[in-house]
């Protein structure tokens, strides 16, 4: 009994540890090669899609529809001080 109590007390113990997984990062710019069918959604800026699309792949760039900007946070107006 005491074995099968132990079992399960190092069980939920270790279900504790796990972690879900992270998120994928969602890029901004897409590489498409229309003549493969394929595109790949892996580029923060512009121009490392243009690098990579350009010459002998064939591809072009554009935005990832997916990909969404950040939200603007509002900036809190800070108080004035008071002289006196």
């Amino acid at each position: 009994m005491r074995t099968i109590v132990f079992l399960l007390g190092v069980t939920i113990a270790g279900l504790g540890c796990i972690r879900p997984a992270a998120a994928a990062p969602v890029y901004r710019w897409c590489a498409s090669y229309e003549d493969r069918g394929d595109m790949t959604c892996a580029y923060d800026t512009f121009q490392q899609c243009l690098d990579t699309a350009r010459g002998g792949a064939g591809g072009m760039c554009m935005e990832n529809p997916a990909w969404r900007p950040a939200p603007i946070v509002p900036v809190k107006p800070r108080g004035r001080r008071r002289i006196q």
